[in-house]
């Protein structure tokens, strides 16, 4: 990744392709970061995320981790995991991620993302930022403006368990619930 302009995290889910057209309109050179830790969808994630850079027409890059537990659900320390990657791969990169409210997650909050912004002021001075851009949306929000600016929620991909929807995570019962769809 180049050493200006955003770095999206782009798991290929609603939330982070959002997250692409927003900076996209906002900062024009944005960059897409996958991060494979290992999760239980790698694969079916990454196909969407690259589904996804190719619809806007950005480059794509990914970055693998290993050595982390993963599960479907909560995987404590998973944002802090992610915002880490990109900050390494893209140095001197402002990073974007797709948090919004209404989670119990801690690593969504606005107190996490402000905490993060601490620690890249001392790193890089202030010139890099955590853009948070769904910090305040809930998830119906946040599909709602999907839909609005018509990102091609057919590319994303919203399974915690697998690389076929579960049916029976939260992110299967969100978009189901959301889209009437898996």
């Amino acid at each position: 990744m180049s050493s200006s302009g955003v770095g999206v995290l782009l798991s290929g889910g609603i939330d982070s392709a959002l997250v692409v057209s927003l900076v996209l309109e906002s900062h024009g050179d944005t960059t897409a970061l996958f991060v494979d830790y290992g999760q239980p969808a790698v694969a079916a994630e990454r196909k969407a995320s690259q589904a996804i850079a190719a619809h806007f027409g950005i480059p794509w890059s990914s970055v693998t981790i290993s050595g982390v537990a993963t599960a479907a659900g909560e995987i404590p320390g998973r944002n802090d995991l992610l915002i880490a990657a990109a900050t390494a791969a893209c140095s001197g990169c402002s990073i974007a991620i797709g948090t919004h409210s209404g989670s119990a997650y801690k690593d969504c909050s606005p107190e996490h993302a402000s905490a993060w912004q601490g620690l890249l002021d001392v790193q890089y001075a202030g010139v890099v930022q955590l853009l948070t851009p769904l910090v305040s949306l809930t998830k119906d929000e946040v599909v709602a403006t999907a839909i609005e600016r018509e990102i091609p929620l057919e590319l994303t991909y919203s399974c915690e368990a697998s690389s076929a929807p579960c049916q029976e995570c939260l992110s299967c019962a969100d978009r189901r619930s959301l889209l009437g769809a898996a």
